[in-house]
């Protein structure tokens, strides 16, 4: 096989003169395109409602040794949530509809259950309605919609967030129906052209049958997968009925564009942001892990709103509060959406006592269990005796398998911190933040009471 150099460019969008040097944002990119096979990256950082620099590493297309440029559009996957979002409050704004509104106001030949279901509830994954298998010949939003019509519920609508695309399906129907147009060109029309977005849209994809037939997107990165030891080109599908929540192909510099003109107030106004920007309240009265279309979480005790997709083709990290935004965009699908987390640590300072471990630890087993957990990732080699049985089939094998690229990218692990502990009805969910170095990655494990691991969840902290 013959391996590329890595191509560096960095351009310091506020000065019209490229940087030489290799700066610390340059270093983790080659280190971790390295560890992780990626073959082309892009990275933008947005600094007080302005892209402050867009570096690009690597090749676009390794069949003909393509360099990604700035304008290189990626597969930026459920990343496209966060556009579906804006257009949605734009409409709010317009008085075309509201987040209140129940979807049989838009869909009155809907079931009567989903009289309880509102817009807010589509927007924030909290419908309560069931995933569902979808013939990739359909390609109509109204035919899959109605399909929707037989699924069952898995929980009373706003009890519970279940991250799907069904709701956004049914979400896409309605903002098509209000406007008498199809999404993409909806997008179009409201978000990317007024914003100067001129490398973002959709490829109008279709299988008939064993073809597969789309638009060409000039220049588009391919995407791969890392096999044992070469990478092989993969393509998903994503329909036209789909497009409310995934499949935008967009560039660093138009998806930089669309960060800087929201922290510069220009996309939305302040309570049309507010909204998008807050957590849905679910039934119990906890917070939601989603605003309208846009994950909301904390980060070193910072607020962040964003998304990923892929599940890391794009990862997008906002910082309302600090004004800092962070994009990444790879072609490699065997990753973990970390690599804008890691940068935003040059950035966005923890609070005091954020390092304390002021917990005291009187299971370290578990600690210990999920230290070898962690370094039997990085390493390739998971021990399958760590887990539960009935579990070792959903985890091992996997992260085994997508762990080096992961993991390993992080580095060795040099310190484990119990943040939470709390007891649950099977056994223990701890929260830990673990350290690599300077970087710190939060994740919380969930334990029976063998003291075996069920579960495994990385958030942000």
């Amino acid at each position: 096989m013959q391996f590329m150099k890595l191509v560096v460019c960095t351009t310091l969008v506020l000065s019209p003169i490229a940087h030489a040097q290799t700066d610390s944002v340059d270093k983790l990119m080659q280190r971790v395109m390295t560890q992780a096979h990626i073959p082309g990256a892009a990275v933008a950082i947005i600094r007080n409602g302005k892209v402050d620099r867009i570096s690009t590493y690597g090749i676009a297309n390794t069949e003909y040794n393509v360099p990604v440029t700035q304008t290189t559009p990626f597969q930026i996957a459920s990343a496209s949530k966060m556009y579906t979002g804006v257009l949605l409050m734009r409409m709010v704004e317009d008085h075309l509809i509201s987040l209140n509104d129940p979807v049989t106001k838009y869909i009155p030949e809907a079931p009567a259950s989903w009289s309880a279901i509102t817009i807010r509830n589509l927007a924030g994954h909290s419908s309560g309605l069931d995933r569902m298998d979808i013939d990739p010949n359909l390609f109509a939003t109204e035919d899959v919609v109605h399909l929707a019509f037989k699924l069952k519920s898995i929980s009373k609508p706003g009890a519970e967030a279940n991250y799907a695309s069904t709701d956004y399906t049914i979400l896409q129907y309605i903002l098509e129906k209000i406007s008498g147009r199809p999404f993409a060109a909806l997008l179009q029309e409201k978000l990317f052209t007024p914003a100067g977005m001129t490398c973002t849209g959709f490829d109008d994809a279709m299988q008939f049958g064993p073809q597969r037939m789309a638009k060409v997107i000039p220049g588009r990165a391919e995407y791969y997968r890392w096999i044992d030891t070469f990478n092989q080109r993969r393509w998903f599908l994503y329909t036209k009925y789909a497009y409310a929540a995934g499949g935008a192909y967009s560039c660093a510099q138009d998806i930089a564009t669309f960060i800087a003109r929201i922290d510069a107030g220009k996309m939305l106004s302040p309570d049309s942001l507010k909204a998008l920007q807050t957590p849905e309240t679910l039934a119990d009265g906890t917070a939601s892990a989603y605003g309208i279309g846009w994950v909301v979480g904390k980060y070193r005790g910072h607020r962040w709103v964003g998304h990923s997709g892929g599940p890391a083709f794009s990862d997008v990290m906002y910082f309302p509060d600090d004004h800092i935004g962070v994009v990444v965009l790879t072609s490699q699908q065997k990753l973990h959406p970390e690599f804008a987390s890691m940068i935003a640590d040059e950035f966005i300072t923890p609070p005091s006592g954020y390092l304390s471990g002021n917990l005291t630890d009187d299971a370290p087993a578990l600690t210990a269990a999920a230290k070898a957990l962690l370094e039997g990732a990085a390493s390739g080699k998971v021990d399958p005796a760590l887990f539960a049985p009935e579990k070792r089939a959903d985890y091992v094998d996997d992260m085994s398998d997508i762990g080096p690229a992961w993991f390993g990218s992080l580095g060795p692990v040099t310190r484990i911190i119990l943040a939470t502990d709390t007891q649950t009805p099977d056994g223990r969910a701890r929260r830990y933040r673990v350290v690599y170095n300077g970087h710190v990655q939060a994740i919380t494990i969930t334990y029976d009471t063998n003291g075996k691991i069920v579960g495994l969840n990385p958030e942000g902290d």
